[in-house]
């Protein structure tokens, strides 16, 4: 299993604040990526939640994301507070193609500097030349909001990243992961290290 996070505010380390004794089901059928822990220590079974979009109410906040076979992708917020941290994790490819190149399509989270809450319907699209181990992509976000460029990196065994750039910023980095038998899922995150109003969660599977 493999798992990655960015925090903006980041819950203190250290401090322990509750534990649910129960892991919470987000529904009661399909597949996901495993447990996962909220920073207040939640505990949520994706295996046995649904596919797609998918909300959870945790002890101080709600985790909101995007539930894959082998993979999810999402934001967790804090409601007692500005803290959230965006998040993937899943469980680690095998059978991953030496050659040939595959597109990667799926969505995008972002957490919205206006209304607070998380923007839900960006769409990603990630490309990758599994002879060559490059990758590249591109990130829509909904209305006047700025698009992200993916620009050619590194795919380096399951990983890979790169430079990220909007409209005005180009200091931006991305980074992810493939997941699943034969690499048909990936999720990752950019990250600007200027701006964190920017920063997204990504995903997508190949068919």
């Amino acid at each position: 299993m493999f798992s990655k996070f960015i925090s903006r505010n980041p819950v203190p380390t250290g401090k322990v604040f509750f534990s649910l004794a129960a892991v919470l089901l987000l529904s009661a059928c399909a597949g996901g990526a495993g447990t996962t822990k909220t920073p207040d220590g939640t505990k949520i079974d994706l295996s046995d939640s649904p596919l797609g979009l998918v909300t959870a109410d945790t002890v101080n906040g709600v985790l909101t994301g995007y539930n894959q076979p082998s993979s999810f992708y999402g934001v967790w917020e804090d409601k007692t507070s500005d803290k959230y941290e965006l998040r993937y994790q899943g469980t680690k490819a095998y059978d991953v193609p030496k050659s040939g190149k595959a597109t990667y399509h799926g969505h995008a989270i972002r957490m919205d500097s206006i209304s607070g809450e998380p923007l839900t319907d960006g769409t990603s699209r990630l490309n990758i030349d599994f002879g060559n181990h490059t990758v590249d992509g591109h990130i829509t976000m909904p209305g006047l909001r700025r698009n992200i460029t993916l620009h050619e990196g590194n795919l380096n065994n399951n990983g890979y990243s790169g430079q990220a750039s909007v409209l005005g910023n180009s200091s931006g980095r991305y980074e992810g992961q493939l997941f699943g038998k034969g690499a048909k899922e990936t999720a990752g995150t950019v990250e600007f290290k200027n701006n964190s109003d920017l920063n997204t969660v990504f995903g997508g599977v190949r068919y």
